[in-house]
């Protein structure tokens, strides 16, 4: 390099130091912050960040994601820590969620009755219902047949009750039999017994009476030992075969796999660029209350501290200085510098 070069450099490298250090650190952050800001919400999502290379950054990310043995170590830890806070503090349900809170949420559920009926009759239609409501009547018929009450009952549970002797003897020879017979008579005339239930369940299911259910609810919340639970909560995830922390890895790898996460984010995506694609980012940043002023505060607080760390230790400096070496120290710099 050339001597006249090696000036220039050295002048261009304190300058460039000069606006990023002391006071001059924030006031360029700042500028530059704004000016980056301002440029960006100018601009449309999809030229900025077209939707194919977004869903190909993701395709990767889930590719390569994966949970190592030192991330589940740390969260294991870090799931221990928050179950030993919660363990000595007095935590109640409304540290976490207000009363009136709690009730909006009811009424939101309240408001839902269509859903509310739909679910019903998806319950009662679906096989297995059907099929432990017939296991309930069975094991009730059962119980009621064997069971030895008093020799004074009277009405129907006397007429049943015609003693261990004869009625076991018979059960023991032909149980199998009885079983199938009964099971299978419950089992052709389950659907009235399923269509009175989606009658009781809707009759049950009114606006007062979700009330009054969440009313009791919140009051077993108000009621519940945080502490006692955090303490049962460790005591329990730390038994059995696998750890939580096993478990979990393996959850993870199963849903970064699944064809469904897959199209569910290509669903979330392509809504998403539907709604903003051509809209500028500026709308997007409004929506979200991401100003302007907010922006440069925060990253000029941030950035303060690296940058401010980065000069110290010498390394912007190192940095600054090798990458404007290489321009000083090119055939062009040094032709104009002859």
């Amino acid at each position: 390099m050339q001597p006249k070069a090696q000036l220039l450099l050295d002048a261009h490298v304190a300058y460039t130091l000069s606006q990023l250090s002391g006071e001059q650190l924030k006031t360029t952050i700042s500028r530059e912050a704004a000016a980056t800001y301002q440029w960006v919400a100018s601009e449309k999502l999809s030229d900025i960040a077209p939707k194919e290379k977004v869903k190909a950054i993701l395709e990767r990310f889930l590719e390569e994601a994966s949970v190592t043995d030192a991330t589940q170590a740390y969260f294991e830890s870090l799931y221990r820590s928050v179950l030993d806070y919660v363990a000595k503090e007095d935590i109640e349900i409304d540290d976490l969620i207000s009363e009136d809170t709690w009730k909006r949420i009811v009424e939101k559920v309240i408001e839902q009755k269509d859903l509310r009926n739909e679910l019903i009759h998806r319950l009662v239609s679906n096989k297995f219902y059907g099929e432990m409501l017939s296991e309930i009547l069975y094991n009730s018929i059962k119980s009621f047949l064997q069971q030895s009450g008093p020799s004074s009952d009277k009405g129907l549970g006397g007429l049943f009750n015609v003693g261990k002797g004869i009625l076991g003897a018979a059960l023991s020879g032909m149980e199998d039999t009885i079983d199938k017979n009964v099971k299978k008579f419950l089992s052709e005339n389950i659907n009235k017994t399923i269509r009175d239930s989606e009658k009781i369940l809707q009759s049950r299911l009114t606006d007062a009476n979700i009330r009054k259910g969440a009313e009791k609810l919140w009051d077993v919340l108000d009621d519940l030992n945080f502490k006692e639970l955090a303490e049962k909560a460790k005591k329990y995830s730390s038994q059995g075969k696998e750890s939580l922390g096993d478990l979990s890895k393996a959850v993870i790898h199963d849903v970064r796999d699944s064809k469904a996460l897959r199209q569910i984010g290509d669903v979330v995506l392509n809504h998403f660029y539907q709604e903003y694609g051509e809209q500028p980012l500026s709308v997007i940043m409004n929506n979200l209350l991401i100003s302007e002023d907010k922006v440069v505060r925060e990253v000029t607080l941030a950035a303060e501290t690296i940058v401010g760390r980065m000069q110290s230790s010498g390394f912007l400096e190192k940095r600054v200085r090798e990458i404007l070496s290489g321009f000083y120290s090119s055939p062009e710099a040094n032709t104009l510098l002859t």
